[in-house]
């Protein structure tokens, strides 16, 4: 396996040619101002929902929610059983490693390779996917923390019931049926990514996860609840860095879901910076296309 963000980071004084971004993504920084996302009470009543939710699609393709249906200690849980995998000894870690090679290793340890063949991403990575069964693999899961695979199990079952309310309540304000857009993407499956990303020497030469949209249906967001370093481009073309606030969650929509749209609502570059001090970790939960696997 290639060597990892987090190999880096003892003693290191200068950044690995692979990791320094090139070309119109560089050099950074300009850190983003900070700014809060429009913010959706899930308590409030339906009607408000469906308008605040509607304007956020509409001019960010982002928004955040609070009082949403996940437990917070489903949410909890499931971050300290991912920060206890990635603060294990790297040998341990490498025992879950994926195999690049095998393309029907689904889930594992790993890393984002070259962008465009232009840098690698200073962040490793826990994959897997949570629905549907058939695509699960729990046996490539980590074992440690022992508690590992229950959490991420029980965030996957309450990400999947969030994700098909917000479906339900965006199919109302395109004008479809309750179900619309349930059905549209029953297909999809319920990919898992748990971001880790430790301290960089020269943060403004990298970037911890590159400029992107998300190519599924919608994305669930969990930031890093004391440093994070999600940003999102505005209309005008600036970065924006968005505060992690307590209790909530950050939701974006992705390429499927714009298309369905028909133009109405926004889809977001956003990308993910680091510090040369703290790391941060972040859950990501993707509603994403149909995977084939190769058949033996």
């Amino acid at each position: 396996m290639a060597s990892i963000a987090e190999h880096y980071v003892q003693n290191l004084t200068q950044v690995p040619q692979e990791f320094l971004v090139q070309g119109k993504d560089g050099p950074l920084f300009e850190h983003g101002v900070f700014q809060e996302l429009p913010l959706v009470d899930m308590s409030e009543p339906p009607e408000q929902i469906i308008q605040k939710i509607s304007a956020a699609c509409q001019e960010w393709g982002f928004f955040q929610v609070v009082n949403h249906s996940i437990p917070l200690d489903v949410v909890e849980n499931a971050r300290k059983a991912a920060r206890g995998f990635f603060e294990l000894p790297v040998e341990e870690k490498l025992k879950w490693a994926r195999d690049e090679g095998k393309t029907d290793q689904i889930a594992g340890y790993g890393r984002t390779e070259g962008f465009r063949g232009q840098h690698t991403d200073w962040m490793d990575s826990l994959y897997a996917f949570l629905a549907p069964d058939s695509l699960k693999a729990p046996h490539l899961w980590p074992s440690t923390p022992t508690d590992y695979r229950e959490t991420i199990e029980e965030l996957g079952k309450e990400s999947n019931k969030l994700i098909m309310h917000l479906l339900s309540i965006i199919s109302k304000d395109l004008g479809m049926p309750t179900e619309g857009l349930g059905k549209e993407f029953a297909g999809y499956n319920l990919f898992y990514r748990a971001n880790y990303y430790p301290p960089c020497p020269h943060p403004d030469k990298v970037l911890g996860t590159h400029a992107h949209t998300d190519h599924g249906a919608i994305t669930i967001l969990v930031q890093d609840n004391l440093c994070d370093g999600l940003q999102v481009e505005e209309k005008s073309g600036g970065w924006i860095s968005v505060a992690p606030l307590p209790g909530t969650l950050v939701i974006n929509l992705g390429e499927s879901l714009v298309k369905v749209s028909r133009g109405k609502y926004r889809i977001a570059l956003h990308r993910g910076v680091v510090t040369n001090k703290t790391t941060a970790m972040t859950l990501v939960l993707h509603l994403d296309p149909p995977l084939t696997l190769p058949s033996n």
